[in-house]
């Protein structure tokens, strides 16, 4: 991948770009940020842009071999790592990345921007735990320690990096003394997740969010999307690009409607009307619950900000989003909010588990009832 291929982060590639050429690469580089905040890509960048052989004005050409290899993720002096599950005839203790190699290409190509969850569904391993072990950290000691095939530098990338846990220890000499001419780069979401004695030892880079305008500017180039479902992506995205892209192929933009409907139905507490809404929840599956779960997050988190700033001038909504707030403003208030979140927030956590989701939408909608009928006669009904 080329840096330029990613949208926005300027600020992020300008300090690449002044590592390397003020040559002060260093030798251990940590990027941190959220799910969808392209870590990944970025290090993909960075690796393609220091092995290559023609840059021109700090970017990488795109065309000699060493691009063309690393945009096939397949140049002999980068080396990748990342949580793995038992693979075929090895045991579990003995698989390695290196037998992912062909799935992790796949994987890079159609998502740079994935996390964990992907990658294991991208191996049809959803409910298996996967972890970076001992061998692995054996082999990236072996690799560091072979001479360059073709490049200036060996690189390592060490992807989710916070499944290293304790096996870190054994990677430490590497950080610490490292061989010549050796770069290895630590992927991770949360900084406090890898040993004090890594971290400590690691130029730290934190990657924020996209900006709204960045990812607004790629839904365009990439969807047929348009005007408020367009805002509406952005908004509910909240900086995270990989959020936005599993939401571009999305039939259903009207998540705001959806919510109010709910509201309307657990209120009025109608069994054959809540049990007709939960089953066409359902019908589009577990995941599509779950962001329509946390489109519910994210509009009561706006609506709860509009009600403290007494005004909607300020707010990541659409007009139409808006207009929706104003009905409910009758209903709730800043308490009944935080009560709504909590139960969205922890049944979000129970659908990833193989629970019955008619019994659990079911329950929800009964707790959602209890909160709205707290002060009645509220209610906008169309």
């Amino acid at each position: 991948m080329l840096l330029s291929q990613i949208p926005g982060h300027q600020s992020v590639k300008e300090y690449f770009l002044k590592l390397i050429e003020s040559n002060r690469l260093p030798h251990a580089i940590m990027m941190t940020g959220g799910d969808g905040y392209g870590k990944l890509a970025l290090a993909l960048g960075l690796a393609t842009l220091i092995q290559c052989r023609n840059r021109q004005d700090g970017v990488a050409c795109g065309t000699c071999s060493s691009c063309i290899k690393a945009m096939k993720n397949s140049h002999p002096d980068i080396h990748f790592s990342f949580p793995v599950i038992k693979k075929d005839k090895f045991l579990r203790k003995d698989t390695i990345s290196n037998h992912f190699l062909p799935e992790w290409r796949v994987f890079l190509e159609e998502q740079p921007y994935g996390n964990i969850s992907d990658w294991l569904s991208h191996l049809g391993a959803v409910d298996k735990q996967a972890n970076i072990n001992v061998a692995e950290c054996n082999h990236i000691i072996k690799f560091l320690g072979l001479k360059t095939y073709e490049a200036d530098y060996k690189i390592q990338i060490i992807w989710q990096a916070d499944y290293l846990g304790k096996e870190g220890n054994r990677i430490l000499k590497l950080i610490e003394e490292p061989s010549d001419n050796t770069i290895i780069i630590l992927i991770l979401n949360n900084q406090n997740s890898i040993l004090n004695t890594i971290r400590s030892r690691c130029q730290s880079i934190l990657v924020p969010p996209f900006d709204d305008s960045d990812i607004e500017a790629y839904v365009k180039a990439h969807s047929e999307l348009k005007g408020s479902d367009i805002e509406e992506l952005v908004h509910l995205a909240d900086g995270n690009l990989r959020q936005a892209i599993q939401s571009i192929d999305e039939s259903q933009m009207n998540y705001s409607e959806d919510l109010l409907h709910w509201l309307r139905c657990a209120y009025k507490s109608d069994p054959e009307e809540l049990t007709q809404f939960i089953d066409g929840l359902i019908k589009n599956g577990k995941q599509d619950i779950i962001k329509f779960l946390s489109y519910g997050l994210h509009f009561l988190r706006e609506m709860h900000q509009s009600l403290n700033q007494s005004s909607l001038e300020n707010v990541k909504l659409t007009e139409e989003e808006k207009s929706v707030v104003l009905k409910l403003q009758k209903l709730l208030d800043t308490n009944k909010i935080g009560d709504l979140q909590e139960i969205m927030t922890r049944s979000s956590s129970y659908i990833r588990r193989n629970l019955s989701l008619k019994i659990l939408l079911m329950s929800m909608s009964f707790e959602i009832s209890a909160i709205l009928k707290a002060e009645v006669n509220n209610l906008v009904t169309k």
